[in-house]
């Protein structure tokens, strides 16, 4: 599976954290990762060590079409796509987008072109809020509408995107506990018949005491779900917002002719003319005296590596000088990278 990411991720794997789930007939893997920088050393600190840090449309892969068919949710803040092919355990592909940036037709569209099928595939929209939790030692995951996605317990730290030096010490300190929640469960029990030879009249007492104790017990586990949901959303949310104001445009003056003069500059992340999905975008206001040199610059900005698009405004001339406007649309994975790479 290494080897697979490694060919498809515009960055090492050293510098991205990897979790994967596998089918239960072990013939389907689903991988997916997120890089390091995108979490401040604060976010990965909070993470809570007792609980499972995994994509929030894990919960999605538990409703599946009989056929061929795309499943559309709608959360308060984003659209989630997932394409299915007939018999298959995990979708073939699966989109993201914020809200504001697309719409079900679009998106289920999006997705139905990566899984490579056709254009009028079934399309079920389906919303209502998702959740998690550990039932038995597995991990699962379920929506307010029909089917759950089942992680069994020798899966959790594959599915979890975390350092494995982090996870096998999270094991050892699970076995120590399971070793000290033994020991105290003994301890309960010979404390329990002693008490109920001495007292027997204390039993009624007891027992509410445990009741509460119990419930108290239960009470972190709720907060790591919740606390893990709102990481899981964190991850999706810097996936589709992140900008790089100063590395587009360090990248587009390098381009500059010495006669060209950059009046003002415009960045943002914006949807770009049929695309669903918004990239990162620049619109820059120039001058020169030569109105030659618009065309280099434009030629030369369009051979970026980093650039999927850039188109010229009509120039204007104005007395000594021309000015003219260009719109540079960037390719976001091409621009991480080179954002990422250190400078010879």
């Amino acid at each position: 599976m290494n080897l697979a990411l490694e060919a498809i991720s515009p960055f090492p794997l050293e510098q991205m954290l990897i979790g994967f789930v596998t089918s239960a007939d072990g013939k389907q893997v689903l991988a997916y990762a997120a890089h390091r920088r995108r979490f401040t050393a604060e976010e990965s600190f909070a993470w809570p060590e007792d609980c499972q840090v995994v994509p929030e449309f894990l919960a999605l892969c538990g409703h599946r079409p009989a056929a061929d068919g795309i499943v559309v949710h709608r959360s308060d803040e984003r659209l989630t796509a997932l394409a299915w092919k007939a018999g298959d355990e995990l979708p073939a592909a699966i989109v993201v987008a914020e809200l504001a940036d697309t719409d079900e037709a679009a998106i289920a569209r999006e997705a139905a072109t990566r899984a490579d099928l056709a254009a009028e595939t079934p399309v079920e929209n389906v919303t209502g809020g998702l959740a998690g939790a550990i039932v038995e030692g597995d991990l699962i995951l379920k929506g307010e509408f029909e089917g759950m996605f089942t992680i069994p317990k020798k899966g959790l730290d594959d599915s979890d995107i975390r350092d494995s030096d982090f996870l096998a010490e999270r094991r050892k300190k699970e076995r120590l506990n399971l070793m000290l929640w033994n020991a105290a469960r003994a301890g309960a029990a010979v404390l329990v018949v002693s008490l109920l030879l001495d007292i027997a009249g204390g039993v009624v007492g007891m027992r509410r005491a445990s009741l509460e104790v119990a419930n108290e017990a239960r009470r972190p586990q709720v907060e790591d779900i919740e606390a893990s949901q709102a990481i899981t959303s964190r991850i999706l949310e810097l996936g589709v917002k992140r900008l790089l104001p100063m590395e587009m445009l360090a990248l587009v003056n390098e381009k500059r002719p010495a006669t060209v003069e950059f009046t003002n500059i415009q960045c943002e992340i914006k949807k770009a003319k049929d695309s669903t999905i918004a990239k990162p975008m620049m619109t820059v206001d120039a001058k020169t005296p030569n109105a030659g040199d618009i065309s280099d610059f434009l030629k030369a900005v369009q051979a970026m590596p980093e650039v999927e698009a850039a188109t010229n405004s009509e120039p204007r001339v104005r007395e000594t000088s021309t000015t003219f406007r260009i719109e540079i649309i960037f390719k976001q994975a091409v621009l991480l990278k080179t954002a990422e790479t250190p400078k010879q």
